[in-house]
């Protein structure tokens, strides 16, 4: 179950809701309100954030997400048509839209928006601009231990989300009925509606048809004002004209006293005041309804200065328009009956309709919802888990540089194993093709092509280097298994009767017609006698004698050169 905290900043007051997500149905669990106390030399901002901490601690909230709001009168807002856009697209027209007629500097700016309408033809969108200044400064304001904002939207555009929830109630001002006649609660009409914030620092008109926000406008006239009225009227102090103000709570003139009761006076100078923001919100309707040519089928009025007596009738003789509470569909949403107060009444929903409409953010809101969201950019979310985050980077930044390192020693590897594989093949076919005098065809059918298998090279080479010394082997045993030719007996015979101390280098040996023809050199010419008296020995040999005997030329008559001839006793086969 999850509990979302709703936080609603204002300048006097800080509210609070916790509103329970089962995924059933809605539980506003309890609603809460610290006044925000202003001391001197503290600004605003600081007494915000100590209304918010003390709000916290006290009532000891728990809660699993937070949404907050902006204050309208701190962004601009403008509703920009186009034709022909991709949504895509759609940001960056929007900067060069307003950036001429925006009052902020974009680039001091966040932009957001929504889209209104969108076809292929024409589409309009609702841009939403604010100072980044504005928006560090509320931020800092909420954000604290124990506090981060999910989601910053305007506080007026969040009522989008509270629209598929609204019903109508037809007791329009209930402080003027005594009667406690029945009456039922219909559902709000698929119509063009406004929703008015009296609140403390201002009025806001939110004006929506189809679950679109159409316009919005913020009036300067509210709480604040009635009470700058008062001081300067009775001559009061601040705090004192709010008391009276509270005190009175009415426009309407009591009866039973006389008219110059101080309590009819202030209540006729309440209506006064009055009387000027509704003739403001006249206007405003006026301009919307000749511009968008849309009728205002109801207002629905909300806000803590809403309270005060006879507003809603007044407000209804002025504009001519129903007046309603803002209520919600109680089959969707349940208050908790743990409170001590029924935050289901329109009195209390007066004062946290705003309040829960923020939190509602958080929810699936069924058709439509505020799409706004202030924390971008440089304000992106940054959950409390810095501890955490630092030590995921440190061993993500580990974890990176050893993938880095194993990355580059694979890359290296695989660069080096290829250039040594690259090596290996063109050395084994170069061996290969010295082998073969020549590269057989089947392997030049593979090496051709370009990036060439080194295995099937490998294999093909193989079979071709297997089948070659096959065919040799063959050969040799074919050629031990036939008869030694003679020639080749008598030169065995010959090298095995010349002593091996002599040199007897033979240039030919010639055996033909049964004679027997040596050319050969020795380094003595005794030697001769010597190597004619060996080769006499041999049977097969008769009339070994010299036929000449010479110096070898060049040889500084260090070498003989002789011939011998000698007959065979056996004819040559």
């Amino acid at each position: 179950m999850q509990k979302i905290l709703g936080l609603d900043i204002g300048t006097h007051s800080i509210k609070a809701v916790i509103l329970w997500n089962d995924y059933k149905n809605y539980r506003i669990q309890q609603c809460y309100e610290q006044k925000v106390e202003y001391k001197e030399s503290i600004s605003e901002g600081v007494a915000q954030a100590d209304a918010i901490d003390k709000l916290i601690k006290i009532n000891q909230l728990e809660f699993d997400v937070v949404y907050a709001a902006l204050d309208a009168r701190h962004v601009s807002m403008r509703k920009v048509d186009f034709e022909n856009i991709r949504k895509r697209d759609i940001p960056g027209f929007l900067e060069n839209e307003l950036e001429s007629s925006s009052p902020f500097a974009i680039e001091d700016s966040i932009l957001d928006y929504q889209i209104i309408d969108y076809s292929k033809s024409k589409s309009s969108v609702l841009a939403i601009l604010s100072k980044k200044e504005v928006i560090k400064n509320i931020l800092e304001i909420i954000e604290k231990e124990h506090l981060r904002v999910k989601v910053l939207d305007v506080d007026n555009l969040t009522y989008l989300n509270m629209i598929s929830y609204l019903m109508k109630d037809n007791l329009v001002h209930q402080e003027q009925h005594t009667s406690q006649e029945k009456v039922e609660n219909t559902l709000l009409i698929q119509s063009c509606i406004v929703i008015i914030n009296i609140g403390h620092s201002k009025t806001t008109l939110t004006f929506m048809a189809d679950k679109k926000i159409l316009y919005t406008r913020i009036i300067s006239i509210a709480g604040d004002y009635f009470n700058q009225i008062l001081m300067k009227k009775f001559d009061l102090s601040y705090s004192d004209a709010e008391l009276l103000k509270c005190f009175v709570g009415s426009i309407e003139l009591d009866q039973t006293e006389s008219g110059e009761s101080k309590k009819n006076i202030v209540a006729a100078v309440l209506k006064e005041s009055l009387t000027e923001l509704s003739i403001e919100i006249l206007r405003t309707i006026q301009s919307f309804q000749a511009k968008e040519d849309i009728s205002i089928q109801s207002i629905y009025l909300t806000g803590g200065s809403s309270k005060i007596k006879g507003i809603y009738h007044s407000l209804e003789n002025t504009l001519k328009i129903p007046v309603s509470n803002v209520l919600l569909k109680k089959e969707n949403f349940i208050f908790s009956e743990d409170s001590e107060n029924d935050f289901s009444t329109s009195e209390n929903m007066a004062i946290y309709s705003q309040t829960i409409a923020i939190a509602m953010r958080g929810l699936p809101v069924i058709g439509v919802s505020s799409k706004i969201n202030l924390r971008k950019g440089e304000f992106a979310q940054v959950s409390n888990y810095d501890k955490l985050i630092k030590q995921i980077f440190l061993y993500s930044g580990a974890v990176a540089a050893v993938v880095l390192c194993l990355l580059f020693s694979y890359f290296l590897r695989s660069f080096l194993y290829n250039k040594e594989i690259n090596s290996l093949k063109n050395q084994f076919r170069k061996d290969i093709i010295s082998m073969f005098s020549g590269e057989p065809y089947s392997l030049r059918a593979i090496s051709s092509k370009k990036d060439w298998n080194f295995k099937n090279y490998g294999d093909e080479a193989v079979a071709l280097v297997k089948q070659s010394m096959k065919d040799k082997k063959d050969l040799l045993e074919k050629y031990a298994n036939e008869e030694t030719p003679y020639v080749l007996q008598i030169l065995n015979k010959v090298s095995q009767a010349v002593p091996k101390n002599l040199y007897f280098e033979v240039s030919e040996f010639n055996l033909r017609d049964g004679q027997l023809y040596i050319e050969a050199e020795t380094n003595s010419p005794e030697n001769i006698n010597k190597i004619i008296e060996s080769l006499a020995k041999i049977k097969d040999l008769n009339q070994v004698t010299k036929k000449s005997q010479s110096i070898k030329v060049g040889s500084d008559k260090k070498l003989t050169h002789f011939s011998i001839a000698a007959s065979l006793s056996k004819e040559e086969r």
